[in-house]
């Protein structure tokens, strides 16, 4: 019974580690202040999980991906990341950047 538990435990936390990008995501890039100047700001992006250092360097991948599918659904091509990490001892990890449109 407990081989299971930890079984059915494993499947569960890895199962919600790894995201795959869409399309639209996948075609946004990273950028520094210069490169937006002339874009469009189109908003401020925070993604946050419970998981922290417990999740492993997965984790930060998710959060980062969930921020970057935010940015799609903006209508951004470019992310200016102002942080990406671990917060409060490890307890939270989380992505936040600022979301631009460039033509």
């Amino acid at each position: 019974m407990k081989k299971l538990f930890i079984l059915i435990t494993a499947v569960f936390i890895f199962s919600g580690c790894a995201t795959t990008l869409s399309q639209s995501a996948a075609r946004i890039r990273s950028a520094n202040t210069k490169m937006v100047s002339s874009c469009q700001f189109v908003g401020e992006l925070y993604s946050f999980s419970g998981w922290g250092i417990w999740g492993g360097s997965n984790e930060l991948i998710k959060v980062r991906n969930d921020a970057i599918e935010t940015a799609a659904s903006m209508g951004a091509t470019h992310i200016v990341w102002t942080g990406i990490g671990y917060g409060g001892n490890g307890t939270y990890s989380y992505a936040s950047g600022k979301a631009y449109h460039c033509r």
